[in-house]
């Protein structure tokens, strides 16, 4: 989605949501914020704002249903449910044409907050007496695309995925040196417009919201336009301001797709035959053009279809990995069957040999590799040679019906096995031939049951994306300082160990009561990021109020980076030895916020 098309769907946002309160936050899927506004000069007066941050398709909209809720608690949602319940949306601004857009929210400040409802108000918002600023910033940027929380002085509160600015530090959204299409002249286009490079090679690299698509249509309408006697700058320039135009006077939210949408089949498709546009477009001669009534439902249908047919792509692809490493599998125990069974060799040979054996044994004549007999199973009774160690013709015959039924016997075991493998190469075979030809999701999945397959794990990075952010940390307690950092405390002496050497980064502070025993407390931060007085204050206070010093009134507390803290060689879990530190006095108690598990 790009930055035109991202900004007629705010300008349509504006017109339905300004002034609506929210009154429930969701997700959807770790990628996916879920708002539900209030607003009754609307109808209808409940409607669902989504915002997907989802490597492939970022996105935002307004949907009427409330969407299925599928994720699991996360720091990003919990402090988003905490900030946003009960705000009022105030404005939606768009960064120029590029895919950042801001959500700005008012909430009112309780008088007397409850216990469990405590407000964390930073410094700088402690002077607005009656409400407080809260933004949501949503970056739109494919595999960076990304959600921040931020309060009244622009912080980041919180953040959905772990790059872009950091925790505790003024949202900075990424630099732009395109160039601002409205007020681009005439000149200036002439200027960078290349004879070297294709006219939508130009736009996307130099001119602000312009994507694939609408470079193309530019480039579409220019050839449109232009003589056969050649292309000029000029009627680049007028493709160039008509595109444009018709974005900002006559926009229609239009789905183009390859077959008309009613015989549409994802199972058939790419997410390259669907395109979502805000005009109508030159360059999809031949496409089938589906006109939406909103922006809204225009990006959800895009969404939707785009997202199944990816779905069920990807879901087909792991079934078929599946089943070929199985095939594969098979093939090679057959290939190692028939190889077993040769190393068996010929169990009607084994016996012959034995019976021959027997037959001469005062006869038989000892030569360097076995024995000369004579063959009385030949017409002509020819003499042969049988190779053997054995001393005596009685233990040569002996190791030759041994091996005869030693033969007989694999040979028989071998052949059930290789049928029960052909049987089962035949089922597989025939699964794969069914997942190469299903045309819907759930096909797959009966497939998959029938096979015994589970949900397949996410295989791309864009899945990987999906996982939730932070995984579950068993033995330590987990808080937020008012600024937004993490601050890590160990439960106990192997938890202290884990804590320190295992989940510890050498940049991030550790703290720790001095001369008392007590928890490892680490104030997780990005590298060569400074940590706040008053995030550090509260750490300390928990590592005052996690020791045996939790009674006493001030408590002294060592505070270093975790990588001047070393384990002391055949100790116990939790004796460390620290090389350099500084120290501050704090009272036990605990302000910071606890963040529950799950």
């Amino acid at each position: 989605m790009d930055g035109l098309t991202v900004f007629r769907i705010i300008e349509e946002l504006k017109g339905q949501i300004l002034g609506a309160r929210v009154e429930k936050v969701r997700g959807a899927d770790p990628s996916t914020l879920l708002l539900k506004l209030y607003s009754p000069a609307r109808h209808p007066k409940n409607v669902w704002l989504v915002l997907s941050v989802e490597p492939r398709w970022p996105c935002v909209y307004l949907r009427e249903h409330a969407p299925e809720e599928n994720s699991a608690p996360t720091p990003f949602l919990q402090r988003a449910r905490k900030l946003l319940r009960g705000a009022r949306l105030r404005a939606v601004e768009q960064a120029g044409y590029d895919r950042i857009v801001r959500f700005s929210f008012e909430r009112p400040i309780p008088v007397s907050p409850q216990p469990d409802e405590e407000e964390d108000i930073s410094p700088a918002e402690e002077d607005a007496s009656d409400v407080r600023e809260i933004v949501l910033a949503a970056e739109l940027f494919g595999r960076a695309a990304n959600l921040f929380l931020l309060d009244a002085v622009g912080r980041v509160c919180e953040r959905l995925r772990a790059h872009g600015t950091a925790l505790g530090e003024i949202y900075t959204p990424p630099a732009s040196t395109q160039r601002d299409p409205m007020t681009l002249d005439r000149e200036d286009f002439q200027r960078f417009v290349s004879s070297a490079r294709p006219l939508s090679a130009c736009l996307l690299a130099e001119v602000e919201g312009f994507g694939p698509l609408y470079a193309a249509e530019v480039e579409a309408r220019w050839r449109a336009m232009s003589p056969a006697d050649g292309l000029t700058s000029d009627l680049a320039y007028a493709a160039f301001r008509s595109v444009l135009e018709d974005i900002l006077h006559a926009p229609e939210p239009i789905l183009y797709t390859r077959e008309p949408l009613e015989r549409l089949n994802p199972a058939h498709i790419s997410p390259r035959d669907i395109r979502l546009s805000a005009i109508p477009l030159v360059h999809a001669e031949g496409w089938t053009a589906t006109r939406l009534d909103s922006f809204s439902r225009a990006t959800e249908l895009y969404v939707t279809l785009v997202r199944q047919s990816e779905r069920l792509r990807e879901r087909r692809a792991a079934l078929l990995r599946h089943l070929t490493a199985q095939i594969e599998k098979r093939e090679r125990i057959v290939e190692r069957l028939e190889a077993d069974r040769r190393a068996l060799g010929d169990a009607e040979v084994w016996r012959r040999w034995g019976e021959v054996l027997l037959a001469n044994v005062s006869s038989a004549v000892r030569t360097a590799a076995g024995f000369l007999v004579t063959d009385y199973y030949d017409p002509e009774m020819r003499r042969v040679e049988i190779p053997t160690t054995a001393p005596t013709p009685q233990q040569a015959a002996s190791e030759y019906f041994r091996l005869y039924r030693k033969a007989t016997h694999g040979a028989k075991a071998i052949a059930a096995r290789r049928a029960a493998i052909e049987r089962e190469l035949d089922a597989l075979r025939r699964a794969r031939e069914r997942v190469e030809a299903a045309d819907t999701l759930s096909a797959l999945e009966d497939i998959a049951r029938d096979i015994g397959v589970d949900r397949a794990r996410p295989s791309s990075a864009a899945e990987k994306a999906e996982k939730p952010a932070r995984a579950r940390l068993p033995g330590i307690l987990r808080f937020r300082s008012s600024e937004g950092f993490d601050i890590l405390v160990g439960k106990s002496a192997e938890g202290n160990e884990r804590l320190t050497f295992r989940l510890a980064a050498p940049h991030d502070v550790w703290l720790h009561a001095a001369d008392y025993p007590g928890s490892h407390v680490i104030i997780r931060r990005a590298k060569g990021q400074t940590i706040p007085p008053r995030t550090l204050l509260q750490a300390a206070q928990l590592a005052a109020f996690f020791s045996q010093a939790r009674q006493s009134k001030a408590v002294v507390v060592n505070y270093t980076e975790r990588k001047f803290v070393s384990k002391i060689p055949r100790s116990r879990p939790g004796l460390v030895r620290v090389s350099e530190f500084r120290s501050l006095t704090v009272e036990p108690k605990v302000e910071a916020e606890r963040v529950l598990e799950g």
